[in-house]
């Protein structure tokens, strides 16, 4: 498969803006776990998507997030044709929306789905409320924002095995086989205590699925649908200690599903891609119970795209599109939106007239 941008588009500029993959410094007042730069990429993986940019044809804008961003970001930010965030940040839940809310703002083209979408698909739980009104099976749950909402959960929940995590985080942050899982009311209050003081955003409480987990992921416009793959772990629990940033700590198979989990797993990622009006790329998230039915747990707007261990690209590759061109579909995709109306307020007032 060949890319639509080649050595010869040397007019093309992207930014490129990232997380930099460094420690957040501690202060009297300020004290980060030690989990907070879990989602950032490494050095070598941001150097990689570099080199690959410039592969395409692309001349390549470094854009890190540090005490130069704001200045650099007025200064050479116009000169952008296309802006790619791997920006995870810490803290919030609109955190993967800061850069694409800030390119709209500029009127700059960039990679991924709007900021509203971006931050909608970061809490589960109003995903998974969402599959409730749209009829795509997840499984029962409940959110505690506060300890004392605890009490409204019904007895009966806690006598099945449930599983316990963050509401709004990624890359397996609070999630491990050590204490994510529990079958006792008395134990899931107190590890919820524990989790809602690192994360108070919000911890889900949902129904423990025993069988096959799988990934389904979308990209491009008109949007692709990628083979589904299964991901498998040797505990069985994909937490944080599965996930490295150095290598593919998971095992990636493309298993031939059932025609109706298959049909499932498609028909519900494109009706979420749709509604949600997702763009560019999106990977879905989905657990199957015992009976090997598949369950959606969650959407990621910015998944992982390392070459070294990210899941997105291998889904590609199985139907020939290459790390590369990969990237050039992405580019196409988002180039494709150009003008569109997001756009318009930053182009004028900002950036540049419309018809300039």
């Amino acid at each position: 498969m060949s890319s639509i941008f080649t050595s010869e588009n040397k007019n093309q500029i992207l930014g490129l803006v990232y997380d930099l993959p460094t420690k957040l410094e501690n202060s009297q007042k300020i004290i980060f776990p030690d989990d907070a730069s879990a989602e950032w990429e490494t050095k070598n993986t941001i150097d990689k998507i570099c080199e690959t940019w410039k592969e395409l044809g692309f001349s390549v804008i470094l854009f890190p997030l540090d005490s130069t961003f704001l200045l650099k970001w007025s200064n050479f930010s116009s000169q952008c044709t296309l802006i790619h965030s791997l920006v995870e940040g810490w803290g919030s839940l609109a955190r993967e929306g800061w850069i694409p809310s800030l390119c709209e703002l500029s009127g700059v083209p960039f990679i991924g789905s709007d900021p509203y979408a971006q931050s909608i698909c970061m809490s589960k739980t109003q995903l998974k409320l969402l599959c409730n009104l749209l009829k795509i099976p997840t499984s029962p749950f409940y959110i505690i924002k506060n300890i004392k909402d605890f009490a409204k959960i019904p007895a009966k929940f806690f006598k099945e095995t449930h599983f316990i995590k963050p509401d709004g985080e990624g890359s397996g942050m609070g999630i491990d086989a050590s204490y994510s899982m529990s079958n006792s009311k008395l134990e899931t209050y107190e590890k919820v205590k524990l989790l809602l003081e690192k994360y108070p955003d919000g911890v889900l409480l949902e129904k423990f699925l025993c069988g096959k987990e799988f990934t389904s992921g979308i990209i491009g416009t008109p949007g692709k649908f990628l083979p589904i793959a299964e991901i498998e772990v040797e505990d069985k629990i994909y937490g944080l200690a599965n996930k490295s940033k150095e290598y593919m700590g998971e095992k990636v198979t493309f298993p031939k599903l059932s025609k109706k989990n298959e049909s499932i797993i498609k028909n519900s990622s494109e009706v979420l891609f749709q509604y949600l009006n997702l763009k560019d790329l999106v990977r879905f998230d989905w657990r199957c119970d015992e009976k090997g039915n598949p369950y959606f747990l969650e959407a990621n707007t910015l998944p992982g795209i390392s070459f070294f261990y990210s899941v997105l690209p291998l889904m590609a590759k199985q139907i020939g599109i290459q790390y590369k061109d990969f990237f050039g579909i992405l580019a196409e995709s988002a180039l494709s939106r150009g003008l569109s109306r997001n756009l318009w307020y930053g182009k004028t007032r900002i950036k540049k007239p419309l018809n300039d």
